[in-house]
């Protein structure tokens, strides 16, 4: 394995640990963003002209896919605060009624939020950009077969 693969272990490994330990979104981007930088940084082909070319190209891969990964955590993070099934079952077993219809009210101001839903007569109703997107998530979930 080469230099680059050591690096891009230990910093994937960073970038684990900062997920699981490291509850809070800002928090986490910052503390990713250092490694992936330091990454790049400690495992910088420059200058060019004293690195063959394939290791100018693992460096600009492992790099990219330690970024794309943190981008990908940071979706996964982000759905599991905002899950309303999560909450509800949390919400459920402490016995909170009341901080059930907190959690659903937050997700609604949120689809209000990205325009997805618009609240007409007390009733929600998707928008026209809210229809499209439930659509191309539909047709992804057909694709993907998600949910059958």
């Amino acid at each position: 394995m080469s230099e680059v693969s050591w690096f891009g272990a230990s910093a994937l490994a960073l970038i684990g640990l900062c997920f699981y330990f490291v509850r809070k979104i800002p928090a986490y981007l910052a503390l990713c963003s250092l490694v992936v930088v330091g990454f790049a940084v400690v495992t910088s082909p420059l200058p060019v002209r004293d690195h063959p070319a394939h290791s100018v190209a693992e460096w600009l891969v492992a790099t990219t896919g330690l970024a794309l990964c943190v981008f990908g955590l940071l979706i996964v993070r982000v759905m599991l605060i905002r899950s309303v099934s999560l909450r509800l079952l949390r919400s459920i077993q402490e016995g909170q009624a009341e901080r059930m219809n907190e959690d659903i009210g937050g997700r609604l101001a949120d689809m209000r939020g990205f325009r997805l839903i618009e609240i007409r007569e007390g009733q929600c109703e998707l928008t026209g950009f809210g229809r499209l997107v439930g659509g191309a998530i539909g047709a992804c979930y057909s694709l993907l077969r998600i949910g059958t």
